[in-house]
């Protein structure tokens, strides 16, 4: 009888990506993760941090190394013995591309395994049909081919707000005709939220929680639950999570309208009036507090397309009236903007690729192809 848990039992996903065929179980991905947030770290730490034996560090560790996705840094000197070796990723180790699709432009990026941007471009306008977005797509990545082809692990594709719908079709993004572009490169397609929460998780403070629940504002914001770096999708993942189900409050609308002003006219962001923030946390504070009651997680972020000072001031007067009208709630969760501000929902199309091909998510011990869509 096998006494292996059952989530351990699943066949474990393929890891295919860089310049070489990996390995790819789930162990790897947990000490590549390991090495990406402790690192420069020693193969000994790693030992005592993830509980592997001592042969599969070093395996992994090989295998890591020839991949280039890590490196060994200089030897740290100081102690007593022969100086040990250090190891973090090598931020040209992989790349990927996230590709927006919002109401007034289209927004291509690429990242390195550090989330550091290395290309960037976005339209004046949000394209009027399927070819011409896969025409932008296609003058990008020609570009993008000067970061080492064979190191682009994938390709994630949203959609905000009224942008062209992510189908087949005249009319919409197509991914066939994206796939036939980036030959061989594995294409992602997820929510505006699951996006924003895969780069919160892996670049910005959502790494820091074990558990935290985030709110994407737009003109209808939404949130979710994030648990263990995983959005918490529910019964029902294909419905969004209206915040104001059937309403767009107008504080809503006027940060989109605001926001989307600013990047029209390339202005400096202007900072919000008092009204606007009172309106806005009238709404948002008994949400707030049932998500405490109800959820009590580690944290809450605010995120979105939207001025980094609107957030930060939004978050900081929440704060306030959370102890000051709901003292008697048993926690506080610290509200908090997003780190990738204005980038939010971009930098997380880029993430969704490299969430699915390099960390330890529950999705990586179940077999499963790459596929568009």
């Amino acid at each position: 009888m096998n006494s292996q848990p059952r989530t351990v039992r699943r066949i474990k996903a393929s890891l295919s990506g860089t310049n070489l065929e990996l390995t790819g179980d789930y162990n790897q991905r947990l000490v590549y993760q390991a090495i990406r947030t402790k690192g420069p770290i020693t193969r000994n730490a790693l030992i005592e941090l993830t509980g592997l034996a001592k042969p599969t560090i070093a395996g992994i560790v090989r295998r890591l190394l020839g991949s280039d996705l890590v490196h060994e840094t200089d030897r740290i000197y100081g102690g007593r013995g022969q100086p040990a070796v250090h190891l973090e990723i090598n931020p040209q180790g992989c790349y990927a591309i996230g590709l927006l699709v919002g109401d007034d432009a289209l927004e291509l990026v690429s990242i390195d395994a550090s989330g550091t941007v290395v290309q960037r471009l976005s339209t004046a306008s949000s394209p009027s049909s399927g070819e011409q977005a896969t025409a932008v797509f296609g003058t990008f990545f020609e570009d993008a081919r000067l970061l080492c082809r064979d190191r682009i692990i994938g390709l994630g594709v949203v959609r905000t707000g009224h942008g062209l719908p992510v189908v087949s079709g005249e009319h919409g993004i197509d991914l066939s005709a994206l796939a036939a572009i980036a030959s061989g490169v594995p294409i992602y397609s997820d929510s505006d939220l699951s996006a924003a929460t895969a780069g919160e998780s892996l670049f910005g403070a959502g790494g820091t929680f074990q558990s935290y629940y985030y709110i994407l504002m737009g003109s209808s914001p939404v949130g979710g639950l994030v648990v263990n770096q995983a959005l918490f999708k529910g019964a029902h993942p294909g419905k969004m999570r209206r915040l104001f189900p059937g309403a767009e409050p107008a504080w809503c609308r006027e940060m989109v309208a605001a926001a989307m002003s600013m990047r029209r006219d390339g202005q400096a962001a202007v900072d919000c009036d008092q009204a606007w923030v009172a309106a806005a946390c009238a709404d948002l504070l008994p949400l707030l507090i049932s998500i405490n009651c109800m959820l009590n997680p580690g944290g809450i972020i605010l995120g979105g397309q939207f001025p980094q000072q609107w957030l930060e001031t939004l978050a900081t007067r929440c704060n306030a009236l959370l102890l000051e009208r709901a003292p008697h709630i048993p926690s506080h969760a610290g509200i908090q903007p997003s780190q990738l501000a204005g980038d939010t929902v971009l930098i997380g199309a880029a993430s969704l690729p490299m969430r699915a091909r390099l960390y330890p998510i529950e999705e990586a011990l179940m077999k499963a192809s790459d596929r568009a869509g």
